[in-house]
Formats: C-alpha cells, sequence, structure tokens
C-alpha cells in the first residue's frame, strides 16, 4: 500500500520553483543502509511544510524522523522507493509553525544504482515573495477573481464526489479555472449547474500536476449565476491528498 512521504512527479529540482522555500541541507546516500542528519536549529526560523527531493539515482527511503525545538518528534509515514529526480509531496508540519532542531534520515541506494543525493526544503510561514495559497508559493495572479471554494480529494486511486455550493449572493459569473494543490490529480468529470438552465460539463478529463490550474473555461452565454459546482475526482496512486480550488471571474 503506498501511503505517507510518497514521491508525486519527477519534477527535477533546477526546473521546480522552490521561491519562498529554504533549504536546509543536502546529504549524499552511502552503502547499503545509510543514516544521515541533517541539523537545522533556531538561526533557520519556523516552519510549517517540508519538502524532499532525490536526485543522481534512485533511493529506498527507510525511515524519515524530525526533531522540533521542544524535544517532540514526527515520523511522517515514509517507506518507500524514490525515482531519481523525483520529489515528496508537501509535508504539513503537525501544530504551528515549528522550529525544527534536526531531521534524521534512514535510507539506502538501489542496487546497480549511483549514490543518491537528498535535499530537504523548508517553507516558512512569513516567507515566499509573490502570492501564496495553502500556505505554498504560488506563481498565478488571482487579482480580480473570486474564491467559490475548496475541498480536499480523498481517497486513494478510488473515485471522491465533491460540491461546492455558491448561490445567488456571490454574484454572476463569465469564466471559470480550477487550481490544484499538495498532489496530483485525475479529473474525471466536472459539472456546473446554473441558478437557470441544464447542467454544465466543460471537457475537463485530465490528469493535474501539482500547483496546476485549467485552462481559463468561459461559461455559455452571458454572465451566469452559479448554483453549485460538482466535480468527479481522484488521488493519483502513491501521491498524497490533492486540494482542488474553484476560482471564477465576471
Amino acid at each position: 500500500m503506498l501511503i505517507g512521504l510518497v514521491w508525486v512527479s519527477p519534477a527535477r529540482a533546477q526546473g521546480w520553483d522552490n521561491k519562498g522555500w529554504t533549504k536546509l541541507g543536502e546529504r549524499t546516500v552511502n552503502g547499503r543502509v545509510d543514516h544521515d542528519k541533517i541539523d537545522v536549529g533556531k538561526y533557520e526560523g519556523k516552519f510549517t511544510k517540508l519538502t524532499m527531493f532525490v536526485e543522481k539515482s534512485d533511493l529506498e527511503l527507510l525511515d524519515f524522523e524530525i526533531t522540533f525545538g521542544n524535544g517532540e518528534r514526527f515520523h511522517p509515514e515514509a517507506k518507500y522507493f524514490f525515482k531519481e529526480g523525483s520529489r515528496t509531496r508537501v509535508i504539513d508540519l503537525p501544530g504551528d509553525e515549528r522550529v525544527i532542531k534536526n531531521i534524521n534520515l534512514k535510507y539506502r541506494n538501489i542496487p546497480g544504482g549511483g549514490n543518491a543525493k537528498v535535499e530537504i526544503w523548508g517553507w516558512k510561514a512569513e516567507g515566499g515573495g509573490g502570492g501564496h495559497m495553502g500556505g505554498k508559493p504560488f506563481s498565478w495572479d488571482s487579482n480580480g477573481w473570486v474564491m467559490l471554494g475548496e475541498r480536499t480529494v480523498n481517497g486513494h486511486g478510488r473515485e471522491d464526489h465533491d460540491r461546492i455550493e455558491v448561490g445567488r449572493h456571490e454574484g454572476k459569473f463569465a469564466k471559470l479555472t480550477i487550481v490544484v494543490l499538495d498532489s496530483d490529480l485525475e479529473m474525471i468529470d466536472f459539472e456546473i449547474k446554473f441558478a437557470k438552465g441544464a447542467p454544465w460539463h466543460p471537457e475537463v478529463k485530465q490528469i493535474f500536476k501539482e500547483d496546476q490550474r485549467t485552462r481559463v473555461i468561459d461559461f455559455p452565454g452571458d454572465e451566469r449565476t452559479i448554483k453549485f459546482v460538482d466535480f468527479k475526482y481522484r488521488n493519483l496512486p502513491g501521491g498524497g491528498k490533492a486540494k482542488v480550488q474553484v476560482w471564477a471571474k465576471s
């Protein structure tokens, strides 16, 4: 069963927008089974999220332990194989912003491969520079858009159905876009029910990568009052739980 701290996309470090993230350290994995510690400490500040890159070779992660400044320890479920060039989903740290004392890693290189390199990155709540949503850097300019709601996709590999109720109080809109955060997602069906007329099904069946959004979807006819938005979707096997946001514009 694929759970916990698992890779979500073959995103290379040089292709990932790490603006707003702080590199806490990196280690090269030596030998059959290797243990490493990355000391962080108070001088780095407080963090709310972590992510990890694997480069140079494939890797089997056996254990991952975070020790906070107050001595509390956190073990995300972490037993999994990582392909070269992949990274974990974004890991939300328990509680509020936390000082990280150190990070302990237990891992091994895959037989026949080289020595993998691991990088740990942290996200500060006050970090950023530019807009961000859900505690993550996000480069899309949402100026002029209204967020109608967001939902977290539950279940791994199983279809999930969700509805965002809108109603007349939000006003009328002419276009819409969907933002996918925190993990990859397969969109199976998407239905918009207006205050009048039959439900509308824009063609949106596709795989969405984390931090991706749809094209701008223009409504048929003039501006329309949205009664609700229905989703049918599922998380991709091996990934975390995606978060979906619906934005609209007049």
